[in-house]
């Protein structure tokens, strides 16, 4: 297994991945608008995507996207898409990508966080 940032080539396999991650939350197919989203957010610039490929074949995906924190004073990227095609799950991809997600915000010295209700706050630190 390895993780790399995605590239416009990988545009198709985060289209279905990113469909796919959509319709665990309920949503339902749309394969040709995850697409135009996918390539807006390649081609803009305004995200960073890790891909997770098993034996070649793309399997999971992190998406983080850039803002500032008034309170920390820093950078920060924060996630809220994670996902990891089911046949895969339970083998530590997930796991893979937020511990590479946190490298490279280590590496940038940014702060890497996760929305969500804790403490009130809104956000858990990676």
């Amino acid at each position: 297994m390895y993780i790399r940032i995605a590239i416009t080539d990988d545009l198709d396999a985060l289209a279905t991945l990113f469909n796919g991650y959509r319709m665990c939350l309920g949503k339902e197919s749309n394969l040709s608008d995850c697409r135009s989203f996918i390539q807006a957010r390649l081609f803009e610039n305004d995200s960073v995507i890790f891909i997770a490929f098993k034996a070649n074949v793309p399997v999971g995906f992190i998406q983080l996207f850039p803002s500032y924190s008034t309170i920390l004073l820093k950078p920060l990227w924060y996630f809220d898409d994670l996902y990891v095609a089911d046949e895969y799950r339970g083998t530590g991809i997930g796991t893979d990508l937020v511990a590479k997600a946190k490298e490279l915000a280590d590496e940038t010295q940014v702060v890497a966080v996760r929305r969500g209700k804790i403490d009130g706050e809104g956000f858990l630190l990676i």
